[in-house]
This record gives C-alpha cells, sequence and structure tokens, in this order.
C-alpha cells in the first residue's frame, strides 16, 4: 500500500508524459492512486461488507476477498520500483538512500502492524509483513524488469511449495488450525526468531510468498506506465494469466483429482462434525489463509483467495496487473470521476489504519456478524472518500504519509555536497 509503501509524491508527480497523442497515458500515474482506492474499497467489502458465505447480495462482493489484498502487496511493489527509479534504477549513493529509506520504514511498519494487532479487532494485520518484504526488496533494487518478473513467477511457484514442505515439520496444519499473526507479546516473551519465523513462514500473510507479490509489482513499477501499450499488455496480460491459473487450477481440482484428494483429507474432521467433506470444505474454506493446510499435497492445486498456493499467487498477479493497466487507461478520460479514488488512494496508510481504529470504537467481539452489512460497507466507503478529496484540498498529505515520510527522509542528507561560496575579488 502506498503509506503502506508510501509513495513519495515528489515521484507521482514527477512521472510526466511526453504529448504523443494516442501513444501515452496524459497526464501523472494518478492512476496507480486510483488502483490503491479500489484497494482500500475492496479492504472495506471484506472487513465490514456482507458474508458471501450466506449467499443474497453478500455473493456480490466474494471477488474482492484476498484479491484487494494481494492488490495492495503488488502496489507496494509499484511504490518501491518507482522510489528506486522506475525505468532507469538509481545506481551509488542515490540507490543506497533508498535502500535506508526502506530499512528505517521496515521497523516503522512492523511496529504499527503489532499496535494495530494490539487492538484485538479479530481482523489479521498485513503491515508487519511488509515490514519483512521491504527488507527483503533491497538487494533487488537494481534489478531490470525482466529479471524482477522471473523472480515473481520463481517465488509464486517455488515458495509455497518450499512453505508446505518445511510447515509439515516445524508446525504442520489442517484446515481448521487458524495461522498465528504476529503480536508483540511474540516479540518480547518468545524472541525474535520467533518472530521472525511468522513474519517469513508461518504468520497470516507470511513474507516468503507475499514476495512474489512485491516482486510482480517492482516488475510492473520499473516498466514505462505511461504508455498507453505498455498498459494495455498490462490489461489483457493480466486478465489472460488470471483466467489461465483459474482454468489450469479447475482442470487439477476436477478432471485430475485434486479436490476429492483434499476431501479426502478432511473425511475424519467432517465426520466429527456430522458433515461431508464437501459442507465442511465450504463453511471452512477461508480458513486457508496464508499456509494452506499440510495433510496433502492437492491443498497447493486451490485457487482461495489469500490461500497462497501458487495458483492463487499467479492469479492474483494477474488481477492486480490489470487492474493497474486499466487504472492507468482509464484516469485519463475519467480524471474527474475517478478523482475521489485518487485522492484516497494517495492517503491509503491514513485510511488503513484509521478504518482499523474506527472498527475497534464501533464493534466488539460480543457483536458477532452485526459488522457485516451492504450499509456498514457504504458508510466506510463515503466517509473516507469525502475525507481524502477534503484533506487533499486543504492540507495536502495525509497524516500517516507525512509522518512516515517524515520519519524515513533522514537517507536524503547523506552525502550531501557543501558548497563554499567562492572568494570575491578584490
Amino acid at each position: 500500500m502506498d503509506g503502506v509503501t508510501v509513495m513519495d509524491r515528489a515521484l507521482v508527480d514527477s512521472a510526466r508524459t511526453v504529448p504523443e497523442q494516442g501513444k501515452r497515458v496524459a497526464g501523472r500515474l494518478t492512476g496507480i492512486d486510483v488502483a490503491r482506492g479500489l484497494a482500500v474499497l475492496g479492504m472495506y467489502a471484506v472487513h465490514v461488507g456482507p458474508d458471501p458465505v450466506k449467499g443474497g447480495v453478500g455473493v456480490l462482493f466474494k471477488p474482492f476477498e484476498g484479491h484487494s489484498a494481494a492488490l495492495f502487496a503488488v502496489l507496494a511493489g509499484v511504490s518501491i520500483a518507482l522510489m528506486s527509479g522506475g525505468r532507469r534504477p538509481k545506481q551509488g549513493r542515490a540507490r543506497t538512500r533508498v535502500a535506508l529509506k526502506l530499512a528505517t520504514r521496515a521497523p516503522l511498519l512492523v511496529a504499527l502492524g503489532l499496535w494495530l494487532t494490539s487492538l484485538e479487532t479479530g481482523y489479521m494485520v498485513i503491515l508487519a509483513y511488509y515490514g519483512a518484504c521491504f527488507l527483503f526488496a533491497i538487494p533487488w533494487l537494481r534489478a531490470s524488469a525482466k529479471a524482477l518478473a522471473i523472480a515473481a513467477v520463481v517465488v509464486a511457484v517455488a515458495a509455497p511449495l518450499l512453505s508446505h514442505l518445511v510447515r509439515a515439520r516445524l508446525l504442520p496444519r489442517d484446515l481448521l488450525f487458524f495461522a498465528p499473526d504476529l503480536t508483540a507479546d511474540d516479540v518480547t516473551s518468545t524472541g525474535l526468531l520467533k518472530a521472525a519465523t511468522v513474519l517469513v513462514l508461518t504468520g497470516t500473510f507470511p513474507a516468503l510468498t507475499l514476495m512474489a507479490y512485491v516482486f510482480a509489482g517492482m516488475s510492473i513499477g520499473r516498466m514505462d506506465l505511461t504508455s498507453r501499450s505498455v498498459c494495455r499488455r498490462l490489461f489483457f496480460g493480466g486478465s489472460a494469466l488470471a483466467v489461465g491459473g483459474y482454468l489450469v487450477s479447475w482442470i487439477a481440482t476436477g478432471p485430475l483429482g485434486g479436490m476429492q484428494a483434499v476431501y479426502r483429507s478432511l473425511e475424519p474432521a467432517a465426520a466429527q462434525m456430522g458433515m461431508t467433506p464437501p459442507e465442511f470444505f465450504r463453511l471452512h474454506q477461508t480458513w486457508i489463509h496464508g499456509t494452506p493446510p499440510t495433510t496433502s499435497w492437492a491443498w497447493e492445486l486451490l485457487p482461495t483467495g489469500t490461500s497462497y498456493t501458487p495458483f492463487d499467487l499467479l492469479i492474483s498477479i494477474g488481477i492486480a496487473a490489470a487492474v493497474i493497466g486499466g487504472c492507468q487507461l482509464l484516469m485519463p478520460r475519467f480524471e474527474r470521476v475517478l478523482r475521489p479514488l485518487s485522492d484516497l488512494g494517495g492517503r491509503v496508510l491514513s485510511a488503513y489504519v484509521l478504518h482499523f481504529v474506527a472498527i475497534a470504537l464501533l464493534w466488539d467481539a460480543s457483536d458477532g456478524d452485526a459488522i457485516f452489512s451492504v450499509l456498514h460497507f457504504v458508510e466506510f466507503s463515503v466517509v473516507a472518500l469525502t475525507a481524502a478529496v477534503l484533506w487533499r484540498k486543504f492540507i495536502g498529505r495525509g497524516p500517516l504519509e507525512w509522518a512516515m515520510n517524515k520519519l524515513s527522509n533522514w537517507p536524503k542528507y547523506l552525502g550531501a555536497v557543501v558548497r563554499i561560496p567562492a572568494q570575491r575579488r578584490g
């Protein structure tokens, strides 16, 4: 997320285009902020919108599950790429300053994530995992778009399998096991090694697999996003990747029998609850979050959102690429209509953090499903969009974006050249 990734506003403003009719996207990279704004609304749909499992109008909210978080993560990679030079990666001291800025923001995001988790809203918080990803991204700041795309594919395919293999020995789980989220108590009581294990491997958004999204976003950020042809390739290529991923997963889980293997692994637990394995799976499939069950390798064939299987990662990357390309194409044509989304996307860290604070103040665990409704989704969305528009008009940078920038901007002063005035000639 920006704000989560906090793209420097100067970088966005500097992304101007050469006026070449029909070939370039006019204006600045505000389409990226529109994509962030959509991700925020998708997050609200998941957190306070109606539950898709219960049917009715909630079914319309099903596409947001998992994919809004993935879009945030891909956009995090885009921000890192733009921060480090975009199409022309920074070199030397300039790249070192970017690396130090990321290294500074990493612990700040971890601390902010731990604080949000301490609010005990019942929701999983991704910020601490972004902090780990920022550190992992530093060695890749000089990489090209092609190298980063290859890294994204390799991680998307190999990391879930490696995670399955390691977790089967260290922390085996079935479907009803809920992946641990990192808390401040974990850091203070169990030590940094345990905390690092949760962040990288066993948590709800493990950085090992989350880096597939970050690499994909960095690759996109290394492209010429002012080019209409590039944005069209992102849109159609991303759409093709998503559709292809769903198709191959359907073949693997259907005709090739993968889903039957999943059902067989669920038979004991389903029998205890008096259900058939398919019924048990449908009721609890949202528990596949970040770390799929280790009871069968067939779990890695599922496309379920936030399951972090190879298919989920590749499908979500495709969707994110299509959204980013589409937003860049649409923004010049519908700027007035899309401006509120762009304003919200430019203040996404504030929107993300404050919506958790609002949930903590308005509801508690005893409220049960009362939080989930179309009305609450509309209320959160309207308030966030209105506040973002007014804040941009009268103040500017979001409050948490401003604070994050100030706290991490010290590296720009390193190596500054002190100019000594020339002596006047007598």
